[in-house]
């Protein structure tokens, strides 16, 4: 008898665990997706680039930060501009072959595109290093800062054509972790070596040792990828003419389009840089550099899906492309509400410990973070156009949207200073995503913005009642 009265009892725990297992399941799937994880992985790299912000505010002169971001960010663009658009090709053409079972045509793209790339890093490496040596009225500090970072454009530009190639084999840890996570970490802690040791920090020594850490993880991320017989094996003939003249096509109007969706940060500090003192653009910088830490996990929301989206394109399946859209909106629009919040309740205190220049940026930070949840709220319209292959309607917003940049910062900033600045970005990312999704919705017939999530979630209420 006591056999038998332990045995509903038993069934009633074991019923009250499948439930509760039951409902965890699903929560558990959707906050450890790759898209959490990888954005978790980010936290962790911003919480490190924001002490490196602190800790470079706190030991460099607000001009002196201003010429690091200006440096940098050259750098940055110059590798992107390298690139000549073969990162952001890449998962159409390497979903495509290998959704045909070409693996050797992988291995083709995989082997022209290096070759490309490597050379014309080369040639901007020696040019930005000439223009260090040789344009007046530089100051040898802004000589030397300039060149310690046009050393590091092979490895940017090498990071951004690896990196997506692991991206589209699917091996998103190594596409996004040694740039958005672990470099934070290794410049954390070589500055912080530094100020221990007791050398004087400059904005060239900061910039060789971000220079050095860029080549090691370059180097590292490249022989990982290497092990992947699949990215590594090179083809016995060349590739055929056919598809490089495709590739030659589409590849370049795309550096454009990166630049607003990767780059955007370090395009727009260049082009204040002329308009705002040194300590003005280090302000700027730091701001949007902030917002775009928060900006990563929308970032990565989209991006993790572009093979999902690149897949279900050549299958020709939109009712999957929805279906994989629907799902990139949870996660960053709980990031990017929350920064609002927090900046809004608390932004002067957090600017203030980068030092008291930057204890009144508030404003300006808002606005740049608002941007971000703009980009949540239109969805992944970008990639999805690269996706179905709109390089010519890509190019075209990209080159009206530097435009209305430009034109912005010319008109805002000398008015208005960094708030000005912050303005111009918003202009900016609103005629660029508005534009996106007419030209998505005119070519593709789809929608990837959030009034379609609350239509879907209003038909779905209506038909459950």
């Amino acid at each position: 008898m006591q056999g038998t009265a332990e045995r509903p009892a038993a069934s009633e725990e074991a019923g009250h665990e499948s439930g509760w297992a039951a409902f965890m399941r699903p929560l558990a799937r959707r906050f450890l997706s790759t898209s959490s994880l990888l954005s978790l992985a980010r936290v962790a790299g911003a919480a490190a680039g924001f002490a490196t912000q602190i800790l470079l505010a706190r030991t460099l002169q607000a001009s002196a930060l201003g010429v690091f971001y200006s440096v940098t960010s050259l750098a940055a663009v110059t590798g992107l501009i390298a690139a000549q658009g073969y990162p952001a090709i890449a998962p159409r053409f390497v979903s495509r072959f290998l959704e045909k079972g070409r693996d050797g045509l992988v291995a083709a793209f995989v082997a022209f595109a290096r070759k490309t790339v490597t050379l014309y890093a080369a040639i901007a490496t020696a040019g930005v290093l000439a223009f260090a040596w040789l344009w007046p009225g530089l100051s040898t500090e802004v000589r030397l800062a300039t060149a310690a970072a046009a050393l590091a454009i092979p490895a940017n530009a090498a990071l951004r054509l690896n990196g997506a190639l692991a991206a589209s084999l699917r091996r998103f840890a190594l596409a996004y972790l040694p740039d958005t996570c672990i470099r934070p970490f290794l410049l954390l802690g070589a500055l912080a070596l530094l100020v221990v040791l007791g050398v004087p920090l400059t904005a060239a020594l900061a910039a060789g040792v971000l220079t050095i850490i860029f080549g090691g993880l370059a180097l590292v991320q490249f022989g990982l990828l290497s092990k992947d017989g699949l990215a590594a094996r090179l083809p016995a003939e060349a590739a055929p003419r056919r598809y490089v003249r495709i590739w030659r096509r589409e590849a370049p109007p795309l550096v454009l389009v990166a630049l607003f969706t990767f780059f955007f940060a370090d395009l727009d500090i260049l082009l204040v840089t002329p308009l705002l003192p040194s300590a003005e653009t280090a302000i700027f910088g730091l701001c949007l550099k902030l917002a775009l830490l928060v900006g990563f996990a929308v970032q990565v929301a989209h991006q993790v899906v572009v093979p999902d989206l690149a897949e279900a394109h050549a299958r020709k399946e939109h009712h999957a492309i929805r279906g994989i859209v629907f799902k990139t909106f949870g996660f960053p629009l709980a990031v990017t509400l929350g920064a609002l919040c927090i900046v809004a309740l608390w932004g002067d205190v957090i600017l203030s410990l980068f030092g008291p220049e930057f204890a009144g940026a508030k404003v300006p930070l808002l606005i740049l973070l608002a941007c971000q949840l703009l980009r949540v709220l239109f969805g992944p319209n970008v990639p999805l156009l690269t996706v179905l292959g709109a390089q010519r309607q890509n190019a075209t917003m990209a080159v009206v949207s530097l435009a209305v940049l430009v034109l912005a910062n010319l008109t805002l900033v000398p008015a208005h200073g960094v708030a000005g600045a912050a303005l111009a970005v918003a202009l900016t990312t609103a005629v660029w995503l508005g534009a996106c999704s007419v030209v998505l919705s005119r070519i593709g017939g789809l929608r990837t913005d959030a009034l379609l999530l609350l239509h879907r979630t209003a038909a779905g209420t209506g038909e459950r009642r």
